[in-house]
């Protein structure tokens, strides 16, 4: 036998073997089939008593469920009514909350607006307190002022009285030296003598009244200014002097006098100014 003949030999051989054991596989794997059809057979049929029972069971479940979501369902429609009740308790609850709020803020501010009244009134009491305390102190020292003062007063009275009586006398001897001063000043005045120290006050200022065709004029001050007849006023416009005046006659608040021709220097009006002298 060549190698070939071998080979196909082996080879036959070989294919043999392996085709008895696919065989025998073959008749094993049918075998087990069947049990395995067996025993699906088996367990489809407790599935199929499996799947009656839950149906059943479901059924069963379905009817409670519906039963209990009626339940439900009541229980809820009475729950809605009452949270339905609850929400219209609450927004009224909330309303008288609001309005109580609002009445403990007004009433707090109208408390804190009293405390500070009461602040207030206990500072001004206090400071009342002390300017009471203060008055009756002072009332105490006036009171011992007064009657020391009503005692000077008393003194003071009597020395009142006499100096009375001194002044009622003073009062006529000044009548009698006036009297007999201006029947002096008029005698030396006639008899053309004029006392030197007799001039109007330095400071004395008024004005012309009124120029009269006899060159009189009458200007706006008096005996109440310190003017007496005989005294002389210059006369002047804004600064321009114009002429020197005597004084022929006085009265309390206005004067009559002659304009002095040696000393003019210029037309004198109303309006023009006078004084004792020129600045």
């Amino acid at each position: 036998m060549t190698l070939l003949g071998k080979v196909f030999t082996l080879l036959i051989l070989l294919l043999s073997v392996a085709f008895f054991i696919i065989s025998l596989l073959a008749n094993s794997t049918h075998i087990d089939h069947k049990k395995k059809v067996s025993q699906y057979q088996t367990q489809a049929k407790q599935l199929e008593t499996t799947v009656d029972e839950l149906k059943k069971l479901v059924e069963q479940l379905q009817t409670s469920r519906a039963q209990e979501q009626a339940s439900r369902r009541t229980a809820l429609a009475a729950l809605q009514t009452q949270l339905e009740s609850a929400k219209e308790q609450l927004a009224q609850a909330n309303l008288e909350l609001n309005s109580k709020a609002a009445t403990l803020t007004e009433n707090t501010q109208k408390m804190g607006e009293t405390l500070d009244r009461v602040k207030l009134l206990t500072s001004q009491n206090d400071a009342l307190k002390t300017e009471i305390d203060k008055i009756i102190s002072d009332r105490a020292d006036k009171t011992r002022r007064v009657i020391n003062l009503t005692d000077k007063l008393n003194g003071m009275e009597s020395q009142s009285v006499d100096l009375k009586a001194q002044v009622a006398q003073l009062q006529v001897d000044l009548t009698t030296y006036q009297a007999k001063a201006e029947t002096a000043s008029a005698a030396l005045l006639a008899a053309g003598i004029r006392d030197p120290e007799d001039v109007p006050p330095s400071d004395l200022k008024g004005e012309v009244l009124s120029v009269g065709s006899n060159q009189s004029v009458v200007v706006s001050v008096g005996k109440d200014d310190g003017l007496r007849e005989g005294h002389y006023l210059e006369i002047f416009r804004s600064g321009q002097y114009l002429g020197r005046i005597q004084i022929r006659k006085v009265e309390d608040d206005k004067a009559i006098g002659q304009i002095l021709a040696s000393f003019r220097k210029g037309y004198i009006q109303a309006g023009d100014k006078v004084a004792a002298k020129v600045n």
